[in-house]
């Protein structure tokens, strides 16, 4: 299911199995929607259920349709006996969607309604009680389903974490190299199939070593996360920028020509050098200068063909001055 797909692709990223971190979900006082149009029999579930579950009570069930899709439900409990409303649509209704899917829902049949509660359970339906409701067996029922939803919540966000980690840098909250290996391919043959251009820029910073060695490993640490801000600001929105570990970073830029990169190249090279960077504690100002290299995609939608070129590109601006921009060779 969906969230064993997402913990999969969470261990191909090298993180650890999100199902035996995810809490040991509690199923009491959870939130229950309770849809029932017989008065004796919703003041019933709602009496057993009480100090147990918070239940809201709803008759209408286009209403409760409504209501579920609005607030964090844990339980949605249907009576297929609604006077005027088939119960089965309403349970297909939130089972279609998007923002109810993820419900439990429980159903309260009588017997003769055999029928219906084995459709139920075709339609996704978790489970049923059968009038006349044990009270023990309901609360039984009812916390399983809370446990259950509150797991799976957890479940699902212990995984999307873990995904973040594998793929996001600690110091700089950019993107980080797995994420930019995996994504310059997809980024490239998208815009050779739209025959759109696509420019990488590789930036280093100057001298970062001896930056490090004046002011201290902290400093630089601070320089890396501000520097990130800076370029982050310099570029649009859908321009992918990632650290690739050190003092090298990446901007991958789609629909833009060589030449208007080389403009945004140009732009943040000045963002870097026209303010020094404030650290410890606003203490010290260092100046810092960065050297950039820019490759186009050209015919060739080759991954590591166009980072090697704009990687050459940047060794051309080191080696000939650095704080420069440099376009790699058509």
């Amino acid at each position: 299911d969906e969230l064993r797909s997402r913990a999969a692709a969470s261990a191909r990223l090298g993180r650890s199995d999100p199902f035996v971190n995810a809490s040991a979900a509690d199923g009491h006082h959870g939130r229950v929607l309770l849809v029932d149009d017989r008065l004796a029999s919703s003041d019933r579930i709602v009496a057993s259920l009480r100090g147990n579950q918070t239940v809201d009570v709803e008759t209408n069930p286009q209403e409760a349709l409504f209501r579920a899709a609005e607030n964090p439900y844990d339980l949605i409990i249907v009576s297929l006996g609604l006077t005027n409303y088939d119960g089965l649509r309403l349970c297909s209704q939130l089972r279609s969607l998007e923002r109810t899917r993820g419900i439990p829902i429980l159903t309260v049949a009588d017997l003769e309604d055999r029928p219906k509660i084995l459709r139920g359970l075709d339609l996704g339906v978790n489970d049923y009680l059968v009038r006349p409701i044990d009270r023990n067996e309901l609360i039984a029922r009812v916390r399983t389903q809370v446990r259950r939803k509150r797991y799976a919540e957890s479940l699902r966000n212990n995984v999307e974490q873990a995904i973040e980690m594998a793929v996001v840098d600690a110091l700089t909250g950019l993107h980080n190299r797995r994420y930019f290996d995996m994504h310059l391919s997809s980024l490239l043959d998208q815009a050779a199939q739209e025959s759109k251009p696509l420019s990488l820029l590789v930036l280093d910073i100057d001298f970062f070593k001896k930056i490090n060695d004046t002011y201290g490993h902290d400093a630089g640490d601070e320089i890396l996360r501000a520097l990130a801000g800076r370029m982050r600001r310099a570029v649009r929105s859908v321009d992918l920028v990632c650290r690739l570990g050190g003092e090298e970073f990446v901007i991958v830029m789609p629909e833009t020509a060589l030449d208007v990169a080389g403009k945004v190249a140009e732009r943040v090279r000045r963002a870097v050098e026209a303010e020094p960077f404030n650290v410890k504690d606003g203490q010290m100002a260092v100046p810092v200068t960065v050297s950039i290299g820019i490759a186009d995609r050209g015919s060739d939608a080759n991954p590591d063909f166009i980072y090697k070129s704009a990687d050459k590109a940047l060794y051309e601006s080191k080696s000939t001055g650095r704080n420069k921009v440099t376009l790699a060779a058509a």
